[in-house]
């Protein structure tokens, strides 16, 4: 199978075990460049820098959300939201909303990174094993909690923005495109990261890049004159792939390969029961767990790589 294979190859080109879906599609998109250009361009840096990510609007929500009496939240709407039918379409509404209230209890760096990540907090403690969480240093967003004494803005906004160029940005999307478009020997370059325009959307205040949900928005409005309406304004698209289908179809027999009981025990990282519930949960259909089982299916490619 193409997808297996694919995703199979992954490890050789990975470095680090880096769990960003949209590795596959930049993959493909990269080699069918290549065969026209050794250099592209990229928009890597717009949805940081111009707010375009949905999450920005997310914490204002969340500011709202946390105002409502704990009664409604905690006896009505979040009942109401994780009784949602599950679907395995990528970033699906059901997905979104359980995410959002799962992490709504939460400050804002960790709130952030709950919405970004794969695993939640006690999920978190639920996997790793207890010889490794005894080595913890015990909040894993302190890096990022340090980092923002370097964030002069004041809009919780702008601070998550300021924590995506550190992070998201640098170790994810950068390391990601790089990691594929150098697989086939292609370069892109990402012109949204000159350093005059970095400073110049800077400085300019929120409501210039966010204003009524909508992101980009002094982006979009120089564009007007280039660009028709129907691409300026239709809503953001994620570069992601049918993980969730692929886990219980084509990536089945890796799933359970890679991730079986026995092995996870010889390694001593992961609880392989908790492992297994999350595998029987996505499969009976119960809950969509693919972003943790793609977490750890990646990792166990890596670790074959790079580690046996």
């Amino acid at each position: 199978d193409k997808a297996c294979d694919l995703v199979s190859s992954i490890s050789r080109w990975l470095d680090e075990p880096l769990s960003d879906g949209s590795l596959i599609p930049t993959y493909l998109l990269s080699s069918f460049v290549r065969q026209h250009v050794k250099v592209a361009l990229g928009g890597d840096g717009g949805d940081e820098i111009f707010a375009g990510y949905p999450m920005y609007f997310g914490h204002r929500l969340a500011k709202i959300y946390e105002k409502l009496p704990s009664l409604i939240r905690k006896s009505v709407i979040e009942p109401l939201v994780y009784s949602l039918p599950v679907s395995t379409r990528n970033l699906s509404f059901d997905y979104k909303a359980k995410r959002f209230v799962s992490a709504s209890e939460y400050d804002l760096v960790a709130r952030h990174h709950l919405w970004f990540g794969s695993f939640s907090l006690k999920e978190q403690e639920l996997l790793l094993n207890r010889d490794i969480l005894q080595h913890t240093d015990g909040d894993i967003y302190e890096i990022a909690r340090q980092s923002l004494k370097d964030c002069d803005a004041i809009e919780e906004i702008e601070k998550t923005q300021f924590l995506d160029m550190k992070f998201y940005l640098a170790e994810d999307i950068l390391a990601k495109v790089d990691r594929a478009s150098m697989a086939v020997s292609l370069e892109v370059r990402a012109p949204m990261l000159d350093w005059r325009i970095q400073e110049f959307v800077a400085k300019l205040p929120l409501k210039y890049k966010l204003r009524n949900g909508s992101g980009k928005i002094i982006l979009k409005n120089a564009m007007k004159k280039y660009l028709p309406a129907e691409i300026l304004n239709r809503p953001k698209k994620g570069f992601g792939m049918p993980i969730a289908r692929w886990l219980n179809g084509s990536l089945r027999d890796l799933v359970d390969d890679l991730l079986n009981p026995a092995r996870l025990k010889r390694q001593g990282f992961f609880n392989e029961q908790f492992v297994q519930r999350l595998i029987e949960e996505h499969r009976s259909g119960k809950a969509s767990h693919h972003k943790q089982i793609w977490t750890l299916l990646i990792f166990q490619l890596w670790f074959d790589e790079f580690l046996v």
